[in-house]
């Protein structure tokens, strides 16, 4: 995971490091183009994060030089190893003892699962491995850490999604496959491209058309080949319900073998904000393209076109995009953490006012063949984020990451799935009462739960990558507790490796009608939360009333008979345990209110 991208100020070379190197199918055509993919982490001067020493990859390449690369024939590994792993593949396939195979002069390809990532690339070096692909269980990238072994690896490994795998290895079955790993500038003569994550997306992958789902387009454009540039494009095209609704070419500058040049708002070459108005968005699916276009021959043509697609709705907010059946899209399920687990969706916009939250969309997941989803307990809560920044560089919180020491819950709700029938799929879970929203307010609307087994949805087929880094602002933040971050509950700004969008989509309605139904309910929350020792309650009454402390499991924990003046009062809560607990508050008049604390 990751805390903090590059700042906007750096946005002519914000994604320099990660685009020398790719990863790209070169024969049959089935396999053509890039791929993304993740690194072996800390392996130095190899793109990757913070070295951790884990890895000793320096000591035979460096894909940081221009045109080094390793070009080779895919060979799936064996090492003879019985039987098939959850996902349906031969564990024999998983290269987590000596191989039974020779790969000499071969990239080698390994299923995820049962060992360390060292392990198995070690295995596949001493095959004769120049190199290895590391195939997800899941539609997703993540970094790897090289574990006990890793520090005797010298041969660059790549991480590669399900899919991404599978399209691989489906071609390995009809033939030989050649795929190309390193440094491809100056491999060709003309040569213009881009990779997935360099480029703007849709602020959202699923917008309602209640608020302005007007976004800001641009992508970061490279010369890798030999020779100079002086006529090329890149064109913008955006087709909805009604047709094209956006098409924009920018035509970009000399460009000298290595150049790059970055087509984003702020810069002399940028594309007109997409803007058709609030209310002008046909309801239905629209598609983004990228064309660049070198106005001559490219030799390697396949990282020229990018598409994307998004999704206005009346009813549904969400960075993932939606199915076939109007629900969010989950196909990857990240997770790090030894306990505790909490996978975020932000929300900010100049027209949040217009809509209120009646609920969440969400997809549970967890290993059926070992685990049941009967026993999770998921708690939802809707926090306004209101810490004083200005974007995720902000200097004077960066430093301790301190984003997350004003989160005021507003909305609270819990969901028991009761059986595995629920596992991957879309669940809906209604806040009572449903919660309005303001212009420019910052909110969180937030999954948790106690269980590491259990994890929820994301797209992995969108990546906010580049949105994250030119806005400086956050899509999907995490809070986990591992080994990894000392045990401590750690927020991660960011989110996920390769930023996909989180699969939590947010019921909306016209806020007009907030109201109609929750005469009987009044807005509270309590501050500092998380708490310590004391809590102010808030709750828009005055008089009387009754507090009831339940923990996660409904135990009464606390209770309290109060009297509220202003709408507040203070709340004792040293006597708790650290945890999650529910407030329900009960007035003279009979309404209630009802929201959670976090007592640290």
């Amino acid at each position: 995971m990751k805390k903090i991208l590059l700042s906007l100020t750096l946005v002519a070379t914000v994604f320099w490091a990660q685009s020398q190197a790719v990863v790209s199918g070169i024969s049959p055509a089935s396999v053509q183009g890039n791929y993304d993919f993740g690194l072996q982490v800390g392996s130095g001067a190899w793109p990757g994060e913070t070295e951790d020493g884990t890895w000793d990859v320096l000591s035979s390449i460096d894909f940081n030089i221009l045109g080094t690369f390793i070009q080779a024939e895919l060979m799936l590994v064996e090492d003879g190893t019985p039987g098939l792993n959850p996902q349906g593949n031969p564990m024999s396939q998983e290269g987590c003892s000596p191989l039974t195979n020779d790969l000499t002069g071969k990239i080698a390809v390994i299923y995820r699962n049962t060992c360390e990532f060292g392990t198995k690339v070690l295995n596949a070096q001493n095959a004769g491995a120049l190199a290895a692909i590391i195939v997800n269980r899941e539609d997703a990238v993540l970094n790897m850490a090289g574990g006990l072994d890793g520090v005797n690896v010298t041969i660059p490994a790549v991480f590669l999604s399900s899919i991404d795998g599978a399209t691989l290895i489906d071609a390995m079955d009809l033939g030989p496959v050649e795929v190309f790993i390193g440094n491809k500038f100056t491999t060709y003569n003309d040569d213009l491209g881009a990779i997935k994550g360099e480029y703007l997306v849709s602020r959202f992958g699923t917008h309602s058309s209640l608020i302005n789902n007007n976004f800001d387009l641009g992508i970061q454009v490279y010369n890798y080949g030999v020779n100079d540039q002086n006529n090329a494009t890149v064109n913008a095209t955006i087709t909805g319900p009604s047709g094209v609704v956006y098409n924009e070419t920018v035509n970009l500058p000399s460009m000298s073998t290595t150049d790059t040049v970055a087509v984003f708002a702020g810069n002399p070459e940028f594309f007109p904000t997409f803007d058709l108005g609030i209310g002008n968005y046909p309801a239905g699916e629209y598609t983004l393209v990228y064309t660049i276009d070198l106005g001559t021959t490219d030799e390697d043509p396949f990282d020229n076109v990018f598409t994307t697609t998004f999704t206005v709705t009346d009813n549904v907010i969400s960075y993932a995009r939606l199915d076939g059946s109007g629900e969010p899209i989950a196909t990857s399920f990240p997770s790090n953490t030894d306990t505790e687990y909490q996978s975020c969706m932000f929300f900010e916009d100049p027209n949040g006012g217009n809509v209120a939250v009646s609920g969440i969309h969400f997809t549970p997941h967890t290993d059926i063949a070992v685990n049941d989803l009967g026993t999770a307990e998921f708690f939802i809560t809707a926090y306004q984020w209101n810490d004083t920044w200005i974007d995720i560089n902000d200097p004077s919180i960066t430093a301790n990451n301190d984003f997350f020491t004003n989160l005021v819950s507003i909305g609270f709700a819990e969901h028991y799935p009761g059986s595995n029938a629920e596992n991957d799929l879309n669940v809906y879970v209604p806040f009572s009462p449903a919660i309005g929203l303001q212009n420019n307010q910052r909110y969180l609307f937030c999954l948790r739960t106690f269980d590491p087994v259990f994890s929820f949805g994301y797209d992995g087929g969108v990546n906010y990558n580049a949105n994250v880094s030119i806005s400086a602002m956050p899509t999907s933040p995490v809070q986990v507790q591992n080994a990894n971050t000392n045990n401590e509950l750690t927020w991660f700004i960011a989110g996920w490796n390769g930023s996909p969008g989180s699969s939590i989509g947010l019921e909306v309605f016209d806020s007009a009608f907030l109201g109609l139904d929750d005469k009987n309910t009044v807005n509270g929350n309590a501050y500092p939360n998380p708490a310590n020792n004391e809590v102010t309650v808030v709750v828009d009454a005055t008089g009387k009333g009754n507090i009831v402390v339940t923990d996660v499991s409904g135990k009464v924990a606390l209770t309290q008979s109060v009297t509220l003046e202003n709408g507040r009062t203070n709340l004792d809560l040293s006597g708790l345990d650290t945890g999650l607990y529910i407030f329900n508050v009960t007035l003279e008049s009979g309404k209630t209110s009802r929201f959670n604390v976090v007592k640290n």
